[in-house]
């Protein structure tokens, strides 16, 4: 049997039951039933979710993880018996691959999947590819969190000089949307994500509820937060503390004027769903994640310097992996002289940064001065 939570974020509690005792009692009130069903769902864990890093628009696909969540979600779905009739998503990989996962273990690969950029997550502008448990420790928890999760704040613009600007902007995926490139986004708030979402809700999505068709909407945190805000009435206030777990189908019942019946639901174990929520919480918090060999050589090719020298984690690892594999070199030299070649590596690059135009560690001061301390930054 299912096990359903109606809580989002568990530091929300009062918003949530609050909500849940005014929705039963408008129930009680009206009698309304509910005509329509829709399922709303954030992609499974991603590459760049796992690294703790704002992803945005850059094209990164599942984890391990993330395609675990996604085979689950669908035979979740399968197991309750439910008949998809199509399916939205982004136009970014994570969410397309979410999507023929799902279809794939509910055996129903036949579903349309129709993509549309209008579902992409919101764009970071500047702040893509930026680690955010370091930007924390330099700008504080709160102003990350407002940053990631408020309505209305947008963050700095992205410009050709960013080292993921070339790799967004001339992919031909976006050839296919309905503005010309020029007109996309260089930088979002959440309510910038509604403004472009809502629309399409409207134009494309609705009708296809209308005609009794079960929608399932692949989406990303941001796009999914949007619409839930949008469809369950949440307040630019309550927006911020709204928290959606990876890979986790969320239901909506809503009457014959598109208003919800009943609280949502989220679909799943309810230990594991909050479990998924504290983890996504906890991006926020200061600290470090331990990116692997592989991760800070990808960082070294994208410019991205300040990712693989700024934690002190990473060479922790590679000194306790060194140590435990050698025995004629001291682990402490190994890290000496492997930050000493990062370093030179860094000055090197930086000579050649106006051919490249990839220096991220430049893009970071120019944008978001770094004071390090922990005083937010004023907007």
């Amino acid at each position: 049997m299912l096990s359903m939570v109606v809580q989002i974020s568990v530091n929300s509690h009062d918003y949530w039951d609050g909500l849940v005792t005014r929705r039963a009692a408008a129930a009680r009130q009206s009698f309304r039933m509910s005509k329509y069903k829709v399922f709303v769902m954030r992609h499974g864990e991603g590459a760049w979710t796992k690294e703790n890093r704002f992803c945005s628009w850059v094209d990164q696909r599942l984890s391990e993880d993330g395609v675990k969540e996604a085979l689950a979600c669908g035979h979740l779905l399968k197991e309750a018996g439910y008949q998809l009739d199509v399916v939205f998503t982004s136009l970014l990989s994570r969410s397309i691959h979410t999507a023929w996962l799902l279809l794939e273990a509910m055996g129903q690969e036949w579903v349309p999947v129709v993509r549309t950029w209008r579902l992409n997550e919101r764009h970071y502008g500047a702040l893509i590819g930026l680690n955010r448990a370091e930007m924390a420790l330099n700008h504080g928890e709160e102003q990350v969190k407002q940053w990631r999760r408020s309505y209305d704040l947008t963050p700095p613009p992205i410009d050709e000089s960013h080292p993921y600007f070339l790799e967004i902007y001339n992919d031909r995926r976006y050839s296919t949307c309905d503005l010309s490139i020029e007109f996309l986004p260089k930088s979002e708030s959440l309510k910038d994500v509604l403004e472009r979402l809502q629309p399409y809700w409207d134009g494309t999505i609705v009708p296809e509820i209308k005609r009794g068709k079960l929608v399932l909407i692949s989406g990303h945190g941001n796009s999914c937060r949007a619409l839930l805000k949008h469809l369950e009435g949440i307040s630019d206030a309550d927006i911020v503390n709204v928290t959606l777990p990876t890979g986790t189908p969320i239901l909506i019942e809503l009457d014959e004027n598109f208003r919800p019946t009943k609280p949502m639901q989220l679909l799943g174990d309810q230990k594991a769903i909050q479990a998924a929520i504290r983890k996504v919480e906890d991006q926020d918090q200061p600290g470090c994640q331990t990116p692997s060999i592989r991760n800070i050589k990808t960082m070294w090719e994208k410019g991205n310097i300040v990712g693989a020298t700024e934690c002190p984690k990473a060479m922790n690892k590679f000194s306790s992996s060194w140590s435990s594999t050698s025995t004629f070199l001291p682990a402490g030299l190994f890290c000496s002289v492997f930050c000493f070649i990062l370093t030179v590596g860094q000055v090197l690059y930086g000579l050649k940064r106006s051919l490249h135009q990839r220096d991220a560690f430049n893009i970071f001061k120019k944008y978001i001065p770094v004071p390090f301390h922990s005083t937010p930054v004023s907007q």
